[in-house]
């Protein structure tokens, strides 16, 4: 698994290479955790080259979440394949993440919220 950070303004993409497993879900917990303590609160996780993702993967994102709201942020994800949708679903995470078609959808998605 890689991890590829990129910059869009306010929004930092989290792009996944490859699965998110659990001898590698302690890498990616970092990873957001870093880019969150250090004041970066709108978070687009892009899984186009990602083809599974563990449940304690979506823990993580659950996790990264709640911290995220504390700090007025959000982090929502771009590009699922459908097994990981179906994952999504089963869990129930789509009520509590939203999902995008396109990264570029997602990003858009944090201003339209601001009033």
């Amino acid at each position: 698994m890689k991890i590829r950070i990129r910059e869009t303004g306010e929004v930092v993409e989290v792009a996944i290479e490859g699965n998110v497993l659990q001898e590698n879900v302690n890498l990616f917990k970092n990873r957001l955790i870093d880019l969150i303590d250090n004041g970066k609160t709108k978070i687009v996780l892009n899984l186009v080259d990602t083809s599974y993702i563990s449940s304690l993967c979506l823990a993580v994102i659950v996790t990264a979440k709640k911290k995220l709201i504390t700090k007025q942020g959000d982090i929502k994800i771009a590009l699922v394949n459908q097994l990981v949708k179906n994952l999504l679903e089963i869990t129930n995470l789509v009520k509590k993440v939203e999902l995008y078609d396109s990264v570029d959808d997602a990003v858009a998605s944090f201003s339209i919220k601001k009033e």
